[in-house]
Formats: structure tokens, sequence, C-alpha cells
């Protein structure tokens, strides 16, 4: 079994640690929930895009 890792050492593979974002939830003001649900109802937005753009899931 230490064989197999020592391959691996010596092949040239790295431990890497992958960030995924802050921490911590955000806080939305009531401005900003607001102006992101009014931009979903007009007319011909697709809402994955305003999401997207406010960095946050449709599903929320």
């Amino acid at each position: 079994m230490d064989d197999v890792r020592d391959d691996a050492k010596g092949s040239g593979y790295r431990r890497i640690e992958v960030l995924t974002g802050p921490g911590r939830r955000r806080t939305w003001s009531d401005d900003d929930k607001a102006r992101i649900v009014s931009e979903t109802l007009q007319p011909g937005v697709v809402v994955t895009e305003v999401a997207r753009r406010w960095q946050v899931c449709p599903q929320q």
C-alpha cells in the first residue's frame, strides 16, 4: 500500500484546497430584496439571469 502512495507522490499529484466562497450568510436589505423581485417580474426577463447577476440561486 505504501508503494501506491509513493508512486502517486512521484508522478506530480498534489493536494489542493477548494474555497467555495464566504463562510457566512448574506443579509439583504428590504430595498435589495424588492429590487431583485421587481426585476424578475418584468416582461421577457429570465429569472435565472437575474439570480446569476445577484449571485443567488433561482430557487431562493
